[in-house]
């Protein structure tokens, strides 16, 4: 019996220090109180050995933003440096976080502020969530906790597991997971559904604040070069 513990805990350090799967998926994007529809983009690639680049952008005809996340895959995320840009209506705004882990601080604009090891970014957490819960294999589902580096800041962002759903999309319907940002400040709602049978892509997103929000909708998608279909 201990040599069949062993064997499964082996086999459950392999698997979990796999490296990330590359893809890409499109959504439908839908911004509440607004005559105005977007599609979004999110891509995972591997960029040059170890180091990975994710990406998520939004565009309409009246606005654009991207975000992108830089990182080392070390048995596990190390961010590098993450970018925000937006253009369009309203005010136009770039940000850029670097990490210095020689150091553990990180920088933005002319703010320096030390920080752990595991910090991420505002866009790296949601690879983090989908690591996490692979590593669980639904034995139990975990509450999640993550610090964020957001600008000059630290914030603490979690997520717990409130059920699972099948959600249907214009590829069809996908078994889900879904997990909802914990908030003790705010009556903002955040919801992610993700589909195990692809390392927990996101298939859904919807936030919502009173009447205003917005809200992502799988539409296509390609994992690890293979198109993504549902059940």
């Amino acid at each position: 019996m201990k040599t069949l513990n062993l064997a499964c805990l082996l086999l459950l350090s392999i698997w979990a220090s796999a490296d990330p799967t590359p893809f890409r998926a499109v959504y439908q994007a839908d911004y509440k109180g607004l005559p105005v529809s977007a599609i979004g983009i999110r891509e995972l690639s591997q960029v040059k050995g170890n180091k990975y680049l994710f990406t998520s952008s939004a565009k309409s005809f009246f606005t654009s933003i991207t975000e992108q996340s830089l990182f080392h895959w070390r048995d596990g995320i190390v961010p590098i440096e993450y970018q925000y840009n937006r253009k369009g209506l309203g005010k136009n705004r770039e940000d850029r976080l670097t990490f210095n882990w020689q150091k553990n601080t990180a920088s933005f604009d002319e703010t320096e502020y030390n920080i752990a090891p595991g910090t991420l970014d505002k866009l790296l957490y949601q690879v983090q969530m989908r690591e996490d819960l692979m590593a669980t294999k639904k034995e139990v589902w975990p509450v999640m906790h993550y610090q964020i580096a957001d600008r000059n800041r630290l914030r603490e962002y979690e997520f717990e597991i409130t059920g699972e759903e099948i959600i249907e999309t214009p590829i069809g319907k996908f078994n889900t997971v879904r997990a909802t940002r914990i908030r003790r400040d705010s009556d903002r709602i955040t919801t992610f559904w993700m589909a195990p049978e692809y390392d927990f892509l996101l298939v859904r997103l919807k936030q919502i604040k009173d009447k205003d929000g917005f809200e992502l909708l799988l539409k296509e998608a390609n994992f690890n070069g293979q198109p993504v279909t549902g059940i």
